[in-house]
């Protein structure tokens, strides 16, 4: 019994709507309606293994900006993103933080570090 699962890739402005064929073993047997590779490329690594940049704000003290915005610094996988939320709830900043700091290193064991989007200097 096979599945079908669609995906909308993000690879280019086209947005294709790509329509993978799974097999009962969870594999791609068929791909459809991809315009270009990179669809085609996305569409696989999407359903496989998901990522995304997390991007949150962390509390602040001893500053006049009561929260900074931060993010990963690479993609995590997405059923990892609501755990790292409650890691980045933790974290307070403190002046002087820099845009690219790194306020947690390998967040959740995943190679990625938690850093400022921007300066918080007052």
């Amino acid at each position: 019994m096979t599945k079908e699962e669609r995906i909308i890739c993000v690879g280019c402005p086209l947005a294709c709507e790509v329509r993978l064929t799974i097999d009962d073993k969870g594999e791609v047997i068929e791909i459809a309606d991809n315009k270009c590779k990179e669809g085609k490329k996305y569409a696989i690594e999407e359903y496989k293994n998901p990522v995304r940049i997390l991007t949150a704000t962390v509390l602040t003290r001893e500053s006049k900006h009561a929260l900074l915005p931060v993010r990963t610094n690479k993609p995590i996988l997405k059923w990892m993103l609501r755990q790292g939320m409650y890691e980045i709830a933790k974290v307070e900043a403190k002046p002087p933080v820099r845009a690219g700091q790194s306020l947690i290193t390998n967040l959740l064991d995943t190679g990625a570090d938690l850093v400022a989007s921007a300066d918080l200097v007052d």
